[in-house]
């Protein structure tokens, strides 16, 4: 479950960081797109229109500087010397003209050559630079030959028709080589435009693809967040649930509480009455002295006995049941507890079968305790029959075996699966058992504390069996003995 919430998280920070990259990226395309056509706007508003501007200029300077010749050679003709001074002078005025703006021209081509840009609007800067440069060699020569006009009206008049004829061919190259220039700078002007809307669709297709990509993102993130959502309401009832069960277990808990109390309250004053008892009578001289102490012996004993049960439940929860260790024969130690309890009986018969010699190394006291929790409640449920009492031990497993065995009513099935569980008192039929409930739960916490088990199992002719098992030998680490065995 926690896999699957850390996967479906990773998947939704991939998917928001998608979505930002790629609205990122839609912003930076949009900006290089800005950028690019405002480029291409600035060469065809600084670039484009001057040229075109300036070619046309020179165009008409071109067509006043051959005015200027006809003029120059019809006053020659006439023989007006003023009036070809005049014409001469505005001729070489337009010369000047049209040499400035050609290399204005030139100039701003070569600048522009230099920016950077891309490759076709480049070719096309080349190809006006190459016209630039005829053009200023074509009108170089048509200058010449307006010079050597000049000439011949100083010398010889019958000499002009070959300089005439010359000077019309180069007006007319020049003519055509600016009529080729303005071809050339549609070329580019188209060539920008092309460019311009070409920009515009390619950033309008990527930005659909983004936005059309941002768009599959966030319904991927929808779906991603629809799946977190799924979970935490699955964790949400299942948490509920579980709340609503440790609820149920603390009711019961505290059911088992009430009764706990009760019975140790019922436990501990049940010795007190009889105790009181036993002082009136040795007062009054009903009984003897020391008839009455034995009595307000057994008493006491009994109340110690219920008071170190609920200290040693306390030690249990608290981590700190403490554990003597040594070594002692425990088939003496079952007898002598046989023994101890065989006096009071009359209806019920124990029969043993103890391995001699079985030497285990444990804690006296406890697993004495274990065997009388036992033995007692056997003898609890059995008013008449026999109760089997077997020690053996196996050294290869290095474990030893007590088996205690009744033909009371056996253990009912609604008991069963909490017999070794706090507060356990209450009999099939619902009613109270004699005991206050922690004598199980104390062989069990004692016995797995050796390293051992211990375990309980209906008979099939009648009554039920407790068995133990403990290491011989003590283990270093008994909790991990004690998984071992249960695994």
């Amino acid at each position: 479950m926690q896999d699957h919430k850390t996967s479906t998280s990773l998947r939704i920070g991939i998917s928001v960081a998608m979505i930002i990259m790629m609205l990122g990226l839609a912003l930076a395309l949009n900006a290089f797109t800005t950028y690019t056509i405002t480029n291409q706007m600035k060469i065809l508003s600084d670039l484009n229109i001057p040229i075109s501007q300036g070619v046309t200029r020179i165009y008409a300077i071109q067509q006043m500087e051959q005015h200027s010749i006809d003029d120059m050679i019809s006053y020659q003709k006439t023989s007006s010397k003023v009036n070809y001074e005049i014409s001469k002078n505005q001729f070489e005025s337009y010369n000047q003209e049209s040499s400035d703006e050609i290399k204005k021209i030139k100039d701003l081509t070569n600048a522009f050559l230099n920016d950077g840009l891309d490759y076709q609007t480049t070719e096309n800067l080349s190809t006006l630079s190459t016209s630039l440069n005829e053009i200023e060699s074509i009108h170089f020569q048509y200058v010449e030959k307006a010079d050597q006009i000049f000439e011949t009206y100083k010398s010889n008049t019958n000499d002009l028709g070959a300089s005439v004829t010359g000077l019309q061919t180069q007006q007319n190259q020049i003519n055509l080589k600016i009529i080729l220039l303005n071809d050339e700078i549609q070329k580019l002007t188209d060539s920008l435009n092309a460019g311009v809307e070409e920009d515009k669709q390619k950033a309008f297709t990527w930005q659909m693809i983004i936005i059309t990509s941002a768009g599959i993102m966030s319904l991927a993130l929808g779906y991603f967040l629809n799946l977190i959502n799924r979970d935490l309401v699955r964790e949400v009832i299942r948490k509920t649930r579980s709340l609503q069960k440790a609820n149920r277990e603390l009711e019961k808990m505290n059911i088992l509480k009430d009764d706990f109390i009760n019975i140790a309250s019922h436990e501990l004053k049940s010795p007190l009455h009889p105790i009181y008892g036993f002082v009136e009578l040795a007062q009054n001289g009903d009984i003897g002295k020391d008839e009455a102490l034995a009595g307000i012996s057994k008493q006491a004993r009994q109340l110690e006995e219920v008071a170190n049960r609920i200290l040693d439940i306390s030690r249990i929860e608290n981590g700190s049941l403490y554990l003597s260790y040594e070594k002692f024969n425990l088939s003496d130690m079952v007898s002598e507890i046989i023994s101890s309890h065989a006096l009071n009986l009359d209806t019920v018969k124990i029969e043993t079968n103890l391995e001699k010699g079985i030497s285990v190394e444990a804690d006296r006291v406890r697993i004495g305790q274990v065997v009388r929790n036992l033995l007692n409640n056997a003898l609890k449920f059995t008013e008449s029959g026999i109760i089997q009492i077997t020690v053996q031990h196996n050294l290869q497993k290095n474990l030893v075996e007590v088996t205690i065995k009744d033909n009371g009513p056996g253990i009912h099935s609604e008991v069963f699966p909490k017999l070794f569980n706090k507060f356990i008192t209450k009999s099939p039929k619902s009613e109270s058992w004699k005991g206050n409930g922690l004598g199980l739960y104390l062989s069990r916490e004692i016995i797995n504390a050796h390293g051992g088990h211990i375990f309980a199992y209906n008979n099939k002719d009648a009554g039920a069996t407790f068995k133990f098992t403990i290491p011989i030998m003590r283990h270093l680490n008994a909790i991990e003995l004690h998984e071992k065995i249960m695994n």
